[in-house]
């Protein structure tokens, strides 16, 4: 089983127009390689417009990956709550998450790529997330990290939390017996980070500066030991941008959150075997160079 992990997209076609180009290479590149399935973490869209998620799904159409047993997505904060585009949209920031209605973002993210749920099974009906998928020998639990908005919690939509209902859910999906002998990998937005590390989850810098100070995960210590305790052996998530393989209470976490960060482009490639685990991460050349140029194997689709 391979497994190709992206994240943070952060489709745009006005700020960022080159994404979804960096996006689709990563795709080839990623079926070259002939993953068996991609794992996107979150922040899809850069500023919660749903043009991005159309956009993302005609791509996955087109490369015949718009199916649950091909692709595994998961909510990130600016799939619900966008992001500051311009220095002068910090002020009027708070005041939009404010007026956001949580809940139906989260149902329109589902509608747009409700075919990745097809085979998903929940503890609640009529819920989105926390999700459990089995395929092969692999059970993937794809959770909805994103926090509410507060104005004292949570005042720039960027921290994150799993509360006690859910946790409870998780606990349920990952006890379940027809995975018990399965590998089990968790997809979540947000990091696993100590709190004396830094991250970055945008490229304005006004704004990496105040958002940093708030990008945490409240009750992490709580999520890794349901983990550890239920056979998690491997994390992937997003959100702050950097390409980083680390590990807490033994597991293997990985963060693909600077997938399209920067001119080139990364992605991570997990190969599960017999119990073993083989990661990689895979840095792609900037755009202007060929990608024929860089690796030759061809692109199965």
């Amino acid at each position: 089983m391979k497994i190709a992990h992206i994240s943070d997209l952060h489709l745009n076609r006005k700020f960022r127009r080159r994404n979804l180009e960096k996006t689709e290479r990563l795709i080839e590149f990623a079926l070259s390689k002939l993953a068996d399935h991609i794992v996107i973490t979150g922040d899809i869209s850069d500023n919660s417009n749903e043009r991005d998620f159309a956009d993302l799904r005609e791509l996955l159409i087109k490369y015949d990956l718009f199916h649950s047993d091909k692709v595994s997505v998961v909510i990130g904060n600016h799939d619900i709550f966008g992001g500051v585009e311009l220095a002068s949209d910090i002020i009027d920031f708070p005041s939009r998450c404010e007026k956001t209605n949580y809940n139906l973002k989260v149902e329109i993210f589902y509608e747009y790529f409700r075919n990745l749920f097809d085979s998903t099974v929940t503890i609640t009906e009529g819920k989105r997330f926390p999700y459990l998928k089995i395929f092969n020998d692999t059970a993937l639990i794809g959770v909805n990290s994103v926090n509410y908005y507060s104005k004292l919690k949570n005042p720039f939509a960027s921290n994150g939390k799993v509360k006690k209902s859910e946790r409870e859910e998780i606990d349920m999906l990952l006890s379940a017996e027809e995975i018990r002998n399965k590998e089990k990998i968790v997809l979540i937005h947000h990091h696993f980070y100590k709190n004396s590390e830094a991250g970055k989850s945008s490229e304005n810098s006004i704004w990496s500066r105040i958002e940093s100070h708030t990008m945490k995960l409240r009750g992490k210590k709580k999520l890794l030991s349901l983990f550890k305790r239920s056979g998690v052996r491997i994390i992937m998530h997003g959100h702050s941008h950097d390409m980083r393989l680390y590990e807490r209470k033994g597991i293997v976490i990985l963060n693909a959150g600077a997938s399209v960060d920067g001119t080139a482009s990364s992605l991570f490639l997990v190969d599960i075997g017999q119990g073993e685990l083989n990661i990689s991460s895979e840095i792609l050349p900037p755009i202007n160079v060929k990608m024929s140029d860089y690796y030759n194997e061809p692109v199965v689709l």
